[in-house]
């Protein structure tokens, strides 16, 4: 990524924002009253992926503020949004500065290794810890409860990036 955000690059983060929103709050499946599985932070993660570091965590900030002013799913805590950013910039983190955007050869692990640690490292850990401050039950608790879903949201949504990274690709750097 170029040190500057173009408008042709802001639009586009605009979408994958939008896209956000709209998989996070109407397309998940809630299994339990608190366990929802979706494909919701995949627009975000793909922002960080294809724009890089900072463009995602734009992408995932914006979206997480958009996503709670127009259909709140809880209580609005800003570490969420720290989540939320992280997000979209450790994904961008790892394809520009890791994998170096090689996207013909190492596509499989830019998009593995950023899902581990969105879903793991983000979802699991940090969202545990906000958790905790929120309802104060125990880290552990929210550990246990999280980590089967977030390991089945990781391999869902790196499958899912392997396959349309590349058929979005060449439109992801045209001008619109």
């Amino acid at each position: 990524m170029n040190k500057k955000l173009t408008v042709n690059m802001i639009t586009k983060m605009s979408i994958f924002a939008a896209l956000t929103v709209i998989f996070r709050r109407f397309l998940t499946i809630t299994i339990f009253s608190s366990t929802k599985i979706g494909l919701g932070y995949l627009p975000t993660i793909m922002a960080g992926i294809l724009y890089g570091p900072l463009a995602g965590g734009i992408t995932g900030g914006v979206a997480d503020v958009v996503g709670m002013l127009m259909k709140p799913d809880g209580v609005f805590h800003p570490g969420f949004t720290l989540s939320n950013i992280l997000i979209g910039a450790i994904p961008g983190f790892i394809s520009y500065n890791i994998f170096k955007r090689d996207f013909k050869n190492k596509l499989d692990w830019i998009c593995l290794t950023s899902c581990i640690f969105v879903f793991m490292g983000v979802r699991l850990l940090l969202d545990s810890l906000w958790l905790t401050h929120l309802y104060s039950n125990p880290y552990i608790f929210y550990i246990i409860r999280n980590f089967l879903k977030d390991a089945v949201e990781a391999g869902l949504n790196a499958l899912v990036l392997i396959m349309l990274i590349p058929k979005i690709k060449k439109y992801a750097y045209k001008k619109l």
